[in-house]
């Protein structure tokens, strides 16, 4: 590397540090002014990491002089320098811009023009941030335009009205094992209206985990089913589809309704049986993972269609279930991570939202601490423990895709070695029936330490687990790690929750969770942490990706522009011609598409 010491204006020491670059011995000259922009070293705030850099041919008088104000840095494309990236900004400004009008008509072309200006060249950060506001109205009504008109046509589409009177009200809550809370209450009433209506429902029901959601999704299917149709409940995993099927059929023992649970485990015999039961229209709920999108399962007549953990699922694979049985049944999305305001009006901006607020009653307090620590620290803490514990590890195998972090397989190996038979291991690659069996001999206290990835985030509902040790805490995502720690306090027993991190310096970053057990205040630490693109898996599933909005800055602006769309809409307005060229590129394929 090549080193290059400079001399401030104000007598702080800075180092340029170039890699692969000795030729600019050439350049960088003893005496002579140089301007520098670049990003500083993380461990290092004096030293810059290969920074672009301009000669000065007149001194610092050239910077005052060509930029009084402050200056636009730009995320540059491969092959493309800072430099001729500015050239083609500055030539498009000068022959272009008359060009171009406000797509919105609010603004006349002097004033649009001055904000198309000031973003590139403002006189003062105020400035540009006033000029980007602009922009990323622009770029907010796209997108809101676009999942209104998406809403508009999901619920413009004729539908079924399920009759759900008081009679029928009390019949089905007659089957929940517990009183509804105020907060499932009023997510239950927006449920009961969409099906109510004749039009099709398209609602996402989120609650922080443990908050009733799969109570309310057996409300919907059990009003339907009244209705004379069939109910089909989607989960993401074997274990969690087992254990709705589990809950259902123990919700509805003694009456007529018949449940079956359809897995890519169920045997031939078993699975042949259920479909047919299906088809003929006898089984009236069906539970199921993947393996109720193959085309030869068919549905007499599917009524609602209920996904579970709908963000591990595409958009065709929704459209798949919703079209069991050649209608167009109601949608019924639920997801047990809290998702914030902002990341709600962009990713779910075309579906009525339910929140469960609030924590259902007879759920113990989880305590949670953060320390460093490795599986030495876990065989110490369960070698004690005289309950059930679930040790959660970020890898299956070790060295697996070349990471050194521990690994389930690895830890439970170590842990059998002293725990004997009561240590049990569980992970994704595992047949379906092993996992299964695994999760059976932890509900019935034949385990009492179960070693596993993060498979366990959904679909573990043991009442007798109170500790939980996850080792790399720090390898997680905050929401991820509140997901985990749902699986406790599910009993009377008061759980304890502890994060283990390999570096101390890690430990700030989990505070959050030590402090505060509130699933949407964790959700928005995530997001602010680590962007829309990563929460609930955005990234894989398709999110947009806004270039001028931010959302942390504009949600004034987005439920603006929800509102301007939706009234738009409803007056029959066709979308502004120049809009289409602000809507941002959307993921492989839109979270809100059904």
């Amino acid at each position: 590397a090549l080193e290059a010491r400079l001399e401030r204006g104000d007598g702080r020491p800075l180092v340029a540090r170039f890699f692969a670059a000795g030729w600019l011995r050439r350049l960088l000259l003893p005496g002579e002014w140089f301007l520098f922009e670049g990003r500083t070293d993380a461990k290092r705030g004096d030293c810059l990491l290969h920074p672009a850099f301009t000669r000065l041919a007149d001194g610092p008088a050239t910077v005052l002089a060509e930029e009084p104000g402050c200056r636009a840095a730009y995320p540059l494309p491969e092959g493309l320098s800072e430099r001729s990236l500015r050239a083609l900004v500055d030539h498009v400004l000068e022959h272009h811009l008359p060009l171009l009008h406000d797509p919105l008509g609010a603004l006349a072309d002097e004033p649009y023009h001055a904000a198309l200006r000031a973003v590139h060249h403002p006189d003062d950060a105020a400035a540009h941030e006033a000029a980007r506001r602009v922009l990323a109205g622009r770029e907010l009504a796209a997108l809101a335009w676009t999942l209104q008109q998406r809403r508009a046509a999901a619920t413009g589409a004729a539908g079924r009205a399920w009759p759900w009177d008081d009679v029928l009200d009390a019949r089905i809550r007659a089957r929940l094992p517990f009183a509804l809370t105020p907060g499932q209450e009023a997510a239950l009433a927006g449920i009961r209206a969409d099906l109510a209506a004749p039009r099709p429902m398209y609602r996402l029901l989120q609650g922080d985990v443990g908050s009733g959601k799969t109570a309310l999704a057996l409300c919907a299917c059990l009003a339907v089913v009244a209705g004379g149709a069939q109910a089909l409940l989607l989960a993401p995993t074997a274990v969690l589809a087992s254990q709705h099927a589990g809950f259902i059929r123990r919700c509805l023992e003694g009456t007529r309704v018949t449940v079956e649970l359809l897995t890519g485990g169920t045997p031939a015999a078993e699975a042949a049986r259920i479909r047919a039961a299906a088809a003929d229209g006898s089984c009236r709920i069906l539970v199921g993972t993947h393996a109720l999108l193959e085309e030869r399962v068919a549905v007499a007549d599917c009524g609602l269609a209920v996904i579970d953990e709908q963000h591990k699922f595409g958009v065709h694979q929704r459209a798949a279930l919703a079209g069991k049985g050649g209608a167009r049944a109601d949608l019924l999305l639920m997801t047990a991570t809290p998702i914030p305001r902002t990341l709600a009006l962009t990713a779910f901006g075309d579906l009525a939202v339910s929140r469960i607020d609030g924590r259902p009653p007879g759920r113990a307090a989880v305590a949670t601490a953060v320390a460093v620590g490795s599986a030495a620290r876990v065989l110490a803490e369960v070698s004690g423990h005289p309950g059930q514990a679930l040790v959660v590890c970020p890898l299956r195998a070790a060295g697996e895709e070349g990471d050194a972090g521990h690994a389930a397989e690895e830890v439970h190996a170590r842990l059998a070695a002293h725990l004997g038979a009561g240590c049990d291991l569980l992970h994704g690659a595992m047949p379906e029936e092993r996992k299964l069996a695994a999760i059976a001999r932890l509900l019935a206290g034949a385990t009492r330490v179960l070693v596993s990835t993060t498979v366990v985030e959904v679909g573990i509902d043991v009442p007798t687990l109170d500790l939980l040790c996850v080792l790399d805490a720090d390898r997680f995502g905050l929401a991820q790690l509140h997901q985990l720690r749902g699986r406790l306090g599910r009993g009377a027993l008061p759980g304890r929750c502890l994060l283990l991190v390999a570096d101390p310096a890690k430990q700030p970053r989990l505070a959050l969770l030590a402090a505060s057990d509130d699933g949407l205040r964790v959700a928005e630490a995530d997001l602010a942490e680590r962007g829309p693109g990563e929460l609930l898996g955005t990234r894989q599933h398709g999110q947009w990706r806004l270039r001028v909005a931010d959302l942390g800055r504009d949600l004034d602006l987005l439920q603006d522009a929800h509102a301007w769309a939706a009234a738009a809409l409803a007056r029959g307005e066709p979308m502004p011609a120049g809009l289409a060229g602000w809507l941002p590129p959307e993921g492989e394929a839109s979270l809100a598409a059904g």
